[in-house]
């Protein structure tokens, strides 16, 4: 695991750019594309909104970026709430990002279905290259970001709901959760922890708790904890002063 640690919330989001610009066009310069999910969330906005301007917004090859989310409210994209509505309006509508290259989670449709149809975009998009149909085989993202709540949920993957303890072969669920009484859309943690690399984005004194949970010891109540990228995948935490 990697900590990186700015003085202020935005420092750190001109921090990950840096490194998230770098991390770009290695990738792109070694194989063509990047792929990438994308989180809901204030901090990741703050990072988002840091890309729109210069150099970012002139420098990273945004056409080569295939760009995802890793989770979904079940509202329209054009509500508040939305997570594609958020990264559209911070992001997107601001840069040359290829529309044909951005996948969103419909979220105003029924979650078990909308979870299924992101679910075969993406095995269409990271086929297999294995022959063996019955093989289990996981989407390998070059990089998933994720923010974290106060109770170190990740995603939309909650304490207590049933899509933390699904181990099967699933990449994308509908996921109750009612504590919040709602359902989200969601990736599994089996497929975040197969991305190359993952990385955390959290601000604030409110993290501070459940930030030393997630470094203390693998524990279900707190799903942070959970994150543990296989295959040599990249950890990396991105956190501001206040969360120390």
């Amino acid at each position: 695991m990697d900590l990186v640690v700015s003085p202020t919330p935005e420092a750190l989001a001109d921090r990950v750019a840096q490194d998230f610009g770098k991390t770009i066009a290695e990738t792109v310069a070694a194989q063509g594309r990047f792929t990438i999910a994308l989180a809901g969330g204030v901090t990741p906005k703050l990072f988002y909104s840091r890309l729109t301007q210069d150099p970012y917004r002139n420098t990273i090859p945004w056409n080569k970026l295939w760009i995802f989310f890793g989770d979904e409210r079940c509202v329209p994209p054009d509500q508040s709430d939305s997570n594609y509505g958020m990264v559209k309006q911070s992001l997107l509508d601001h840069v040359s990002a290829m529309p044909s290259q951005v996948f969103r989670m419909k979220g105003e449709e029924a979650p078990p279905e909308a979870a299924r149809a992101y679910e075969k975009v993406l095995k269409d998009i990271f086929k297999s290259s294995s022959t063996d149909e019955k093989q289990e085989w996981w989407p390998r993202f070059d990089l998933i970001l994720l923010g974290m709540g106060p109770d170190g949920h990740v995603a939309s993957l909650l304490a207590g709901t049933p899509a933390l303890t699904e181990h099967g072969n699933r990449w994308v669920v509908g996921n109750v959760v009612r504590q919040l009484q709602t359902v989200r859309i969601t990736m599994t943690m089996d497929a975040i922890n197969h991305a190359q690399r993952v990385w955390f984005l959290v601000t604030g004194a409110k993290k501070r708790e459940a930030f030393a949970r997630a470094q203390e010891f693998t524990d279900p109540s707190c799903p942070a904890s959970l994150v543990d990228p296989v295959n040599n995948g990249e950890l990396r935490w991105y956190v501001d002063q206040a969360v120390i």
